[in-house]
């Protein structure tokens, strides 16, 4: 079961609390629910961060590379099938979008980092209870850790370089 939400979703903070949330109370075996739910964070997550970096220079800096691990991050849940939500990955924010203040901004990227810490922990002990640690886990691990600490300053990373045309998922 995935997080059921709007998609002119008018709170990304909200839905990435819903998602960890969700995250938490899920049981860490039943795997595909597990990335499914992942998949629905790391929509809320690139909205919410494309938002924040609308707002403030420095978090359209670190927007930049975290969107690389964004995209990386969903290829990986692609390839196991949890696209199956229907939900895209927005490329950029839709041509309506209101600027938000500041402290909105800042809520946003700390609910990114949280919903994160959460996705890792829960990725980790899916993959700690599977007989041998699948790429499908591995994988992700690494890459919501990657996606906090693009947000957090500690992961520079690199700018996001699409494939052409790009993945049908990447809207």
């Amino acid at each position: 079961m995935t997080v059921t939400v709007d998609r002119h979703v008018e709170d990304p903070c909200a839905w990435l609390a819903a998602v960890a949330h969700e995250l938490a109370g899920l049981h860490p075996a039943d795997t595909r629910a597990v990335l499914l739910t992942v998949w629905d964070g790391l929509v809320a997550a690139r909205l919410g961060g494309l938002h924040a970096a609308a707002v403030s220079s420095r978090w359209c800096a670190r927007q930049l590379h975290a969107e690389a691990v964004e995209f990386d991050l969903a290829a990986q849940l692609a390839r196991n099938c949890t696209v199956g939500t229907g939900l895209a990955i927005p490329a950029r924010l839709p041509g309506a979008a209101v600027a938000w203040p500041v402290e909105r901004a800042d809520a946003a990227v700390a609910a990114i980092v949280s919903c994160c810490g959460t996705a890792e922990a829960v990725l980790r002990r899916a993959g700690e209870l599977t007989p041998v640690w699948e790429d499908s886990l591995l994988g992700p691990v690494a890459l919501t850790r990657r996606l906090a600490d693009s947000w957090t300053g500690r992961h520079p990373g690199r700018p996001l370089r699409l494939p052409v045309p790009p993945p049908a998922w990447w809207r």
